[in-house]
């Protein structure tokens, strides 16, 4: 995605007396403004409004920057003040939001709020800490937990804030899995398909690795429905992950570039989704969750462009090709336990 030039706006003032504001400050603002905001899901208008709040919450402003930030330490990887740049401005932003909520939140706009969320959200994407020497430590992996925590705050405070008239709310407001279940058209065989394939029944082995065969029919299935009055607690995040590697292109569907939008939507929401008893299953090191967790950080690297969804590419790459060493060596130990001759 190209970046549109544009003359920069006035210079970045955050609320703070005593704040020093540089050029890389400037720098970072600009790029945002004009490159990072066209990437972050939300229409340009509603970044545009987030970036006009800027200048009222010190919060959101250094949210703004870090994410700028996280943007460039990805387009130019060999540069690392941008990673540490970051970091700086996220320990600013967390500051400031908890204080923010502590003492002035009634009086935040929703709209400020709404953007600091999302903005974490995508900090929370491209954090890949737990990943760094290139081993997979569940333990370590806070990525469900943050997601959770913050979806948390976001549902306390929002009737405190919701009769205030808002941009991006509306977008909020539509749910992204109407427009994939209608386009997917995942029959009930499929979805009985996919429930019996990822059955924690069934011994880890390389096969699984490669998810089964994709059928459409007219027998539709309610995969929000399916699953939920079982006992197996994996079942409702293998109708998730169906959904997801449906628009595959293993999976032949009929279009998936105009769905691109409501994909990464989905997709971002996928780890508040999975709270719970798979979060916990995951920080348990529980083979079958960590198998979910493989096919869905696969379908996340060829599903979405690596331009556009900057966001997400590291840490899917990264998590795949982790995931799959750590399930192929799972695999051949259960194998060896199981057939000790």
């Amino acid at each position: 995605m190209r970046c549109h030039e544009v003359v920069p706006s006035p210079p970045v003032l955050p609320r703070s007396p005593d704040a020093v504001v540089n050029l890389l400050h400037l720098k970072l603002f600009h790029h945002f403004e004009t490159c990072t905001r066209q990437t972050l899901l939300f229409t340009r208008e509603a970044w545009g409004r987030a970036l006009q709040l800027c200048f009222e919450y010190e919060f959101l402003m250094n949210a703004i920057l870090c994410v700028s930030a996280r943007h460039l330490a990805a387009v130019k990887p060999e540069d690392p003040k941008y990673a540490a740049v970051a970091a700086s401005h996220l320990c600013k932003a967390l500051a400031q939001f908890r204080y923010e909520l502590s003492n002035n939140f009634t009086s935040t706009d929703i709209d400020a709020f709404v953007a600091m969320s999302m903005l974490l959200q995508f900090e929370i994407w491209t954090n890949t800490d737990s990943l760094r020497d290139g081993t997979f430590d569940p333990s370590r992996e806070c990525f469900f937990s943050h997601s959770a925590s913050l979806k948390q705050v976001f549902l306390k405070a929002l009737p405190l804030i919701l009769n205030h008239p808002s941009v991006f709310l509306p977008h909020l407001q539509q749910n992204p899995m109407v427009k994939l279940v209608e386009a997917a058209q995942i029959s009930n065989s499929t979805l009985a398909k996919y429930q019996d394939f990822f059955s924690s029944d069934h011994q880890l082995n390389a096969e699984l690795l490669q998810p089964p065969a994709f059928t459409r029919g007219t027998d539709l299935a309610n995969v929000w429905e399916h699953g939920r009055s079982q006992m197996d607690g994996f079942a409702p995040i293998i109708n998730h992950i169906c959904l997801i590697l449906s628009f595959l292109p293993e999976a032949e569907p009929d279009a998936v570039t105009p769905l691109l939008p409501q994909l990464a939507s989905y997709i971002v929401s996928f780890p508040v989704l999975c709270r719970g008893f798979f979060a916990l299953k995951v920080h348990q090191s529980n083979p079958h969750a960590l198998l979910l967790l493989y096919h869905f950080y696969r379908a996340v690297r060829i599903l979405l462009p690596p331009d556009e969804c900057w966001w997400a590419q590291k840490r899917a790459t990264t998590s795949e090709t982790i995931l799959k060493e750590w399930l192929i060596r799972e695999s051949v130990r259960q194998s060896a336990s199981l057939n000790p001759d």
